[in-house]
């Protein structure tokens, strides 16, 4: 459903209930950022600068003053803000066209990578060295205590203490900050959960189909693109000794399908829809796909040559890295898998502007209609057809 843009003379506050430690901000710029893009990741710290230190709440603000703060366009902070909600990193309620902006924090590093659904995207994301070098980052050496003897003191040995009956839960809640979980909502309308039920067992299960169990299901068939039939054959694969369904069981079996099915280019995390309502999953890929991901969409066997060249396409020509891709994946089409040379690609990127295509949208629609769009022809360019014009630029270069 098409969302509205939020009113640049619309008030708002922000709230808090922690810091941003090294520890965090270092995991929202490695492990977060990639998913979400720079513009999500810059304005979730700008929200965290603009909280007062002493209540973590912000003063009444006005949101264009935030637009005009980060070079923001209305459009463009809409988008950032419903990335940082879908991954669980914001809150956000609306009362007579006045906002409330509510901070979560980050995963830990470690949970963030153990995640059936962080880690698995982060790693559809980045390329496999990246998510190697991302990981290796954060592991901490455990040390060596073979031969000794632990003789760590308990608590309950050194202290004698009690909290006061006026200290709640709610209180230190607050003052402690952080929750441990970080829950993401995950409604997986195209499972049916039904047809799913009908093909397990449920005296397997100890407790009986409940939310919980629903809620896991549906999770897993997200996270890996499993049908029901699947899910219900992992299901039977995931009883433990006493014979009982174990979730814990059936994240490892389901990691090990995934593998094994691993040709596959694994599950690319997309927007949903544009603000337009109109379907964006391929916009949005092209708009963030990585060199190595373009050329495995046409030549999986590509030369590590071509990486450089990509990169030097995308130095060299001033165009959207949405166009750009697209203006890639078409030529390697056209060449049977050959990357031409970056001059071949500046001709063409000239042909492009000419022809007013400037953004993600309009290259997809350029390449796949059979018409060019419309645009005011000299004779000359009447004369040939995209093609030609085309294979003149390459003979050129």
């Amino acid at each position: 459903m098409a969302q509205s843009l939020v009113a640049g003379t619309s008030k708002f506050h922000i709230y808090s209930s922690f810091n941003l430690s090294s520890d965090d901000v270092s995991a929202l710029s490695l492990l977060y950022a990639p998913l979400i893009g720079n513009d999500a990741f810059t304005l979730y710290m700008g929200l965290s600068a603009l909280l007062n230190r002493n209540n973590l709440k912000s003063e009444e603000i006005i949101h264009q003053d935030l637009f005009d703060i980060y070079s923001l366009k209305p459009v463009d902070f809409l988008k950032s803000k419903n990335k940082l909600e879908g991954i669980g990193l914001l809150l956000t309620y609306e009362k007579n066209g006045d906002y409330i902006y509510v901070l979560l924090p980050p995963l830990s590093p470690k949970n963030f990578i153990k995640d059936a659904i962080y880690g698995l995207y982060l790693y559809s994301k980045v390329r496999k060295e990246t998510y190697e070098f991302i990981k290796n980052h954060f592991s901490i050496e455990k040390p060596e205590v073979s031969g000794y003897k632990e003789i760590t003191k308990s608590f309950d040995e050194v202290y004698s203490s009690r909290v006061n009956s006026d200290e709640t839960f709610e209180k230190f809640s607050y003052i402690l900050g952080k929750n441990p979980t970080n829950y993401l909502e995950i409604k997986n309308a195209t499972f049916d959960f039904e047809k799913f039920t009908k093909e397990i067992n449920e005296d397997f299960l100890e407790a009986g189909i409940d939310n919980t169990f629903k809620e896991q299901i549906i999770k897993l068939s997200f996270v890996y693109l499993f049908n029901e039939h699947d899910m219900a054959t992992l299901f039977m694969d995931s009883i433990n000794k006493n014979g009982f369904f174990d979730y814990r069981i059936l994240k490892k079996k389901a990691n090990v399908l995934f593998e094994y099915r691993r040709n596959m280019n694994a599950p690319k995390l997309v927007e949903k829809e544009n603000l337009d309502g109109k379907p964006s999953d391929l916009i949005s890929f092209l708009d963030n796909a990585s060199p190595s991901q373009v050329l495995q969409m046409v030549n999986p066997n590509y030369p590590s040559t071509y990486l450089s060249t990509i990169d030097e396409i995308y130095n060299t020509i001033s165009l959207p890295r949405g166009v750009i891709n697209c203006m890639i994946i078409k030529t390697l089409r056209d060449k049977g898998g050959e990357l031409p040379p970056v001059t071949y690609f500046k001709k063409v990127a000239e042909s492009w502007i000419t022809d007013n295509v400037l953004s993600t949208k309009d290259a997809v629609q350029y390449i796949t209609t059979a018409k060019e769009l419309q645009r005011p022809k000299s004779k000359k360019d009447r004369e040939f057809s995209s093609e030609s014009k085309t294979k003149v630029v390459w003979e050129e270069a």
